[in-house]
């Protein structure tokens, strides 16, 4: 916007600059019509506009003051008709010339500001009401001029000042339409950038969080009692990523885990991080228990059957250990910059312990999430397993679903 500003001043700066050797000209031409016809003294007037506009001109070009050229030109224009006015006689006999002194108002806010312009409209007004009553007492009446010379001055007058009035306000109005087409560009591209933001904020944080935060609160933090939560992790990432270089390995990596974004805004869940090659999603957060073990189940499942359309180093197809366990949480924001969404509590570290105590390849599952799917899914009792930091705990693997449409 601010480069449109002065952009506008500029040409608002030229277009003076433009326009007064042509009013300098048209000075000279009535000069030259009154000194032709006997109006000496009158000619001497406009003449003098012509004198001064060249000096401004002049001047401005040396000092690049413009703020003097513009206020210099606006009192000519103002002062000087209603002088040649008064050396005519009176309107008739002048040809309408003090109807020239309203560019001064207009030129004002054309050239300077809507403040500047009422100033110059009181001075405008004020000066046209003095003229008129003083024409009798200061006329000069020295040489009556021709009636068609008259005639034709009145027309040039009327004319000449009509055509200025609209070009002025036809400025007016192409700077109305552009600014109008400006703010519209810059709405649009405001929308668009709000938009990339809103899909980027909910790309970071669940659509319900991320209300809250642009709503301004400050700490954000849930406790929920049941979720479950996906730890899946690729084997034999480490000796795979020495093998092949690091551009290679973020590229099909990338490939990996966009795929998994999809499969879990397919399912409808909630993507919580990535560590290196670990995947970690979470369900039940948005308020809607209803089938969201159900729902992790299918989506373990699914990355278990499409890993192995992926390669990391071109040769051998990818495998993943997936384990998954359900239990409470608290799920919040943190940190002011570069924020985070995430979960903690037990529930998070026996989730992955599921993955890391399992093997590859395959999906284990802690009993309480065995509770939940063993209805409506095969799983294999894998037997009790010594799990770090957890003592004993019975185990299972999840095999398929045991009905054959997939839940959506």
């Amino acid at each position: 916007m601010d480069a449109f500003i002065d952009q506008d001043k500029q040409i608002r700066e030229k277009s003076l600059l433009f326009m007064v050797p042509l009013f300098a000209l048209a000075g000279l031409l009535w000069a030259f019509l009154y000194y032709y016809y006997g109006a000496k003294t009158s000619a001497f007037i406009p003449g003098c506009y012509s004198a001064f506009s060249v000096i401004s001109l002049l001047t401005f070009k040396r000092y690049k003051n413009f703020n003097v050229f513009r206020t210099t030109q606006l009192i000519l224009i103002l002062l000087l008709p209603c002088i040649l006015h008064l050396s005519l006689g009176d309107f008739i006999s002048s040809s309408a010339v003090i109807i020239w002194s309203t560019l001064c108002p207009l030129g004002a806010l054309v050239f300077h500001n809507t403040r500047a312009a009422t100033y110059y409209l009181l001075l405008f007004l004020s000066a046209v009401v003095a003229t008129f009553f003083l024409e009798d007492k200061l006329s000069l009446n020295e040489t009556r001029l021709p009636a068609s010379l008259v005639s034709v001055l009145f027309a040039a007058n009327i004319s000449a000042v009509t055509l200025l009035s609209f070009f002025v306000l036809r400025y007016f109005v192409n700077q109305n339409e552009l600014i109008k087409k400006k703010l519209k560009r810059e709405q649009e591209l405001l929308a668009a950038e709000r938009e990339k933001s809103e899909k980027l904020l909910l790309n970071i944080l669940p659509p319900a969080v991320a209300k809250r935060l642009k709503d301004g609160e400050e700490v954000i933090v849930n406790e929920y009692n049941e979720v479950t939560i996906l730890f899946a992790d690729l084997v034999e990432f480490t000796g795979i990523s020495q093998q092949i270089s690091p551009a290679r390995l973020v590229e099909n990596l990338n490939k990996i885990f966009t795929h998994f974004d999809n499969l879990v805004e397919e399912y409808g869940l909630e993507k919580i991080k990535t560590i290196g090659d670990s995947y970690m999603v979470a369900s039940g957060l948005t308020g809607d228990e209803h089938s969201h073990t159900l729902q992790m189940a299918e989506l373990a499942l699914t990355m278990i059957s499409d890993i192995g359309k992926f390669s990391l180093d071109g040769k051998n197809k990818c495998q993943v250990r997936i384990g998954i366990h359900t239990g409470a949480v608290v799920a919040g924001v943190i940190g002011s910059k570069k924020f985070s969404y995430d979960i903690w509590g037990d529930a998070v570290n026996t989730a992955s312990r599921m993955e890391s105590f399992g093997e590859a390849g395959k999906i284990q599952i802690s009993e309480k999430f065995y509770g939940y799917v063993k209805d409506d899914y095969e799983c294999q009792y894998r037997g009790q397993t010594e799990v770090k930091g957890k003592g004993m705990m019975n185990l299972y693997f999840l095999i398929g679903r045991k009905h054959s449409e997939p839940m959506k």
